[in-house]
């Protein structure tokens, strides 16, 4: 039984291929190759440019808010000093200082002076009220 099927088996060939004259290829256009070559660069190159350029607007963009974080931080810190400031110029606090640290006393009496130009005419009356004026300031 198996050697009436070996029997039976056709033999397959495979058909022959007519050969390809070397007459009927056609040359490649090295022109055309050269073209499309030329353009693949320069997309190639023009997508590289346009990638480097948005590159550069991302980092200047985080630069720029890096920027506004330290001016927010900076003015903060200004104004934490000028309160600082504020305190440490407080009449009270410098009086205090002045008569627990230093000793010092307030004065009893202050006296004001005040100047009168030399270039005016003055007659004795008006010397007079310009006295009695700065008589009765002190008696204020």
């Amino acid at each position: 039984m198996l050697v009436n099927r070996k029997q039976d088996w056709e033999i397959y060939q495979q058909p022959e291929v007519p050969s390809v004259k070397k007459k009927y290829l056609v040359k490649p256009d090295i022109a055309l190759r050269v073209k499309c070559l030329t353009t693949v660069t320069m997309i190639v190159l023009a997508a590289m440019f346009l990638t480097a350029c948005s590159e550069a607007i991302i980092r200047s963009g985080y630069e720029l808010v890096q920027m506004k974080l330290q001016v927010i931080k900076l003015e903060k810190e200004n104004e934490l000093l000028q309160l600082d400031i504020a305190k440490l110029k407080s009449p009270q606090r410098i009086q205090n200082i002045a008569t627990v640290e230093l000793g010092m006393i307030m004065p009893q009496n202050v006296y004001f002076v005040e100047s009168i130009p030399t270039n005016l005419n003055l007659t004795p009356e008006k010397e007079k009220n310009i006295v009695s004026m700065v008589l009765n300031r002190r008696g204020q």
